[in-house]
């Protein structure tokens, strides 16, 4: 498969599963005392820590995506390759931190969720959605600015991801965050159904020049 058929395939592949995983419900926004009592509660570390190895393989989808695109972007494959580790890296110990916590729930027993104010349970819980979320949004969003901006994509398209760009860059205020997924599928899937490489696409705009 060529390289930007499978990056196009990986960009869904990290948009769908950390959606799916983000839909945990994991402390953080509004503050919920529900919310925190069930996710520390002993019943649910298993769910819990199953989501986060869902979010964990949604990450790594990036990483993929990543090594596989670099080659579309010239000068900026470095930049590409070096963002899309970053935001894999943090995203990574930020599904640990929250799926970390419900398993540090339940299997510290009554001491550790009688003991544990649910402030600093949401806190923490807050870090690591920031950290497993929104962290490679930011990454991922320079990323789908720096594809519009090296015309690796169609004119309609390049703009759309510049402007899904920013709202990954401004993922922590998480209402931007979902137009950014949105850009994950659309662009992953014209990526993917892509009948030839970017760059022969390339070669032809620059003959017909």
């Amino acid at each position: 498969m060529h390289p930007t058929k499978s990056a196009g395939l990986a960009l869904i592949g990290y948009g769908l599963l950390t959606f799916v995983a983000f839909g945990w419900n994991a402390p953080g926004g509004e503050y919920d005392e529900q919310t925190v009592t069930r996710f520390i509660s002993s019943g649910h570390m298993w769910a819990a820590f199953g989501w986060a190895y869902l979010g964990i393989l949604g990450t790594l989808c990036l990483l993929v995506f990543g090594l596989r695109i670099r080659d579309e972007v010239g000068a900026s494959r470095d930049l590409v390759t070096g963002l899309t580790t970053i935001g894999t890296a943090t995203s990574l110990v930020g599904w640990f931190v929250t799926g970390g916590l419900a398993v540090s729930a339940a299997e510290g027993g009554g001491p550790v969720r009688d003991d544990l104010a649910h402030s600093v349970v949401y806190t923490l819980s807050e870090i690591g959605n920031l950290l497993a979320v929104c962290s490679p949004a930011l990454c991922a969003g320079i990323v789908a600015i720096v594809l519009a901006r090296t015309g690796r994509m169609p004119r309609g398209l390049g703009l759309v991801s510049v402007v899904a760009g920013v709202c990954g860059i401004l993922a922590p205020f998480y209402f931007t965050y979902f137009v950014f997924l949105l850009w994950t599928l659309v662009a992953g899937t014209s990526l993917a159904v892509s009948r030839r490489p970017a760059a022969l696409q390339r070669v032809d705009q620059v003959v017909a020049a």
